[in-house]
């Protein structure tokens, strides 16, 4: 019965120990994790610090300076400087990639105007002579003609002239238009352009670079960068 006793107290103990000891292992591992949670946490006074160094103030002069450069810039501006010079408005939009499709797509025009122009001017004077300036009689029915596409010098009918005459003219009226509409195409550019780079999109739809900080248990505070790209 004694020693029935004795195995019955030497069971509690243990028993009471495990439970003692157990209890101050949880306490230990959550005193170890609020201590790293509140290491993780963001600390408004570290990131305050942080912005105060020559990293945050940088990046804080630049994000300054970008803003202030997007206000000064005039849509308005960028369209009056390309209808006053083709390409002039890309230039100010500073898209000088831009330039030479702009001159490009003029200077393609410019050279089927003098094309048709030049053939116009071939059909032109053999029709011309063959009126009475004074009268406007008819005097010949058929005239001399130099075809450039084929280098050579044609007798064509009167009214095969006048139907010459008449497409090459059309062709080059319809590419002096085409100069004032590549023009006025190129001042339009520039001034939705310039809108797109003064546009301010919300911080909802756009990343941004922020200075931040960061502990941990090996290498302590750490600072640095971080982007932050809110998805809703």
């Amino acid at each position: 019965m004694k020693k029935l006793g004795i195995f019955w107290g030497l069971w509690l103990g243990a028993g009471w120990m495990a439970v003692v000891a157990q209890q101050t292992a949880t306490d230990s591992l959550q005193k170890r994790t609020s201590k790293v949670v509140a290491q993780m946490a963001p600390d408004s006074s570290r990131l305050d610090s942080l912005k105060k160094t020559k990293l945050g103030k940088d990046i804080v002069a630049k994000n300054n300076q970008k803003s202030a450069s997007l206000q000064k810039h005039s849509p308005r501006k960028a369209a009056y400087y390309s209808l006053m010079l083709p390409g002039l408005g890309q230039a100010y939009n500073r898209q000088y990639w831009k330039m030479p499709f702009v001159y490009g797509g003029l200077g393609a025009v410019v050279f089927f105007i003098r094309y048709y122009h030049v053939r116009y001017q071939d059909f032109l004077w053999p029709y011309y002579f063959s009126y009475d300036g004074t009268t406007g009689k008819q005097l010949r029915t058929e005239a001399e003609v130099f075809l450039r596409s084929q280098n050579q010098t044609r007798t064509l009918t009167l009214d095969q002239i006048t139907k010459g005459k008449d497409f090459y003219r059309r062709y080059r009226d319809l590419n002096l238009l085409l100069v004032v509409g590549v023009w006025a195409l190129a001042a339009v550019e520039a001034n939705v352009s310039a809108h797109l780079k003064t546009f301010d999109m919300s911080e909802d739809l756009s990343f941004r670079f922020e200075p931040d900080t960061y502990n941990n248990s090996f290498t302590g505070q750490v600072y640095g960068v971080k982007v932050v790209v809110p998805i809703k």
